[in-house]
């Protein structure tokens, strides 16, 4: 289920100069669907992340259903 939220991005263990202060960072949201939408939309009216940057919910681990998630990572530069 993880593949499911992987990215496709640079080589980070690898990464150019440009890179080298920069860190991933992953943001889960754990909620209803409709929850979830509503983080999602608000945190693009805040200027956080775009709508599309997120991924499609899925159901949460250990939720028997009840509970949906969706990721998005940002880059963070490092001082």
């Amino acid at each position: 289920m993880a593949e499911e939220f992987i990215f496709d991005t640079t080589d980070f263990k690898n990464p150019p100069s440009s890179f080298r202060n920069r860190e991933q960072v992953k943001i889960l949201v754990i909620g209803s669907r409709q929850g979830i939408n509503s983080i999602i939309h608000l945190l693009y009216r805040l200027g956080f992340a775009e709508v599309t940057a997120w991924s499609k919910p899925q159901v949460a681990p250990n939720s028997e259903g009840k509970e949906m998630m969706s990721i998005t990572i940002k880059q963070v530069t490092l001082d």
